[in-house]
């Protein structure tokens, strides 16, 4: 659990204590909860899951009369299902770390509020599914995981989908 290992920058690589995983309930970001899992468990680290929303319906606010209320209505909604949803899969992907926490957050964009939430817990690395999105989906999507990546404040675990013949 102490084991320490010397980067090429001459620096230390510290095993991790604290482990953020982003979910957005994709067979991908089950595989990062699992990876999440074998890390925590490998160097004794506590596991913060984590996933962020965007509340903001799809419907031009002329539409409805009391559009704050509406949406934030909608907004709770939301939030206490992700975390019902949330709670199943930890039981039942991350059974065996016993360290766990839930943290749900509202934000407009999803690598942002993958990182704040990074820092409101401190964690020391944070493991994120990727879609492998590439081409024309990526550029109009946007890569969450690469915005993580990019911003991090620390070690980032990319999990990427399981290379099939078809997505050769």
């Amino acid at each position: 659990m102490g084991a320490r290992v010397r980067s090429q920058r001459g620096g230390i690589v510290k095993p991790p204590k604290r482990i953020l995983v982003a979910t957005d309930f994709s067979e991908t970001s089950d595989d990062a909860l699992r990876m999440a899992g074998l890390v925590a468990q490998a160097y004794g680290a506590s596991v913060v899951v984590a996933h962020v929303f965007d509340p903001t319906p799809a419907v031009p606010p002329v539409i409805w009369k009391n559009a704050k209320g509406f949406e934030e209505s909608v907004a709770k909604e939301m939030e206490v299902a992700v975390r019902e949803a949330m709670t199943g899969k930890t039981a039942e992907l991350l059974s065996e770390v016993p360290d766990l926490e839930i943290a749900v957050r509202r934000d407009a964009s999803a690598w942002r509020g993958i990182l704040a939430l990074a820092d409101e817990f401190e964690v020391d690395q944070i493991i994120v599914g990727s879609h492998g999105r590439s081409g024309l989906s990526r550029a109009l999507l946007g890569s969450v995981a690469e915005q993580v990546v990019r911003h991090a404040h620390c070690p980032v675990f990319v999990v990427r989908p399981e290379a099939t013949p078809e997505s050769k």
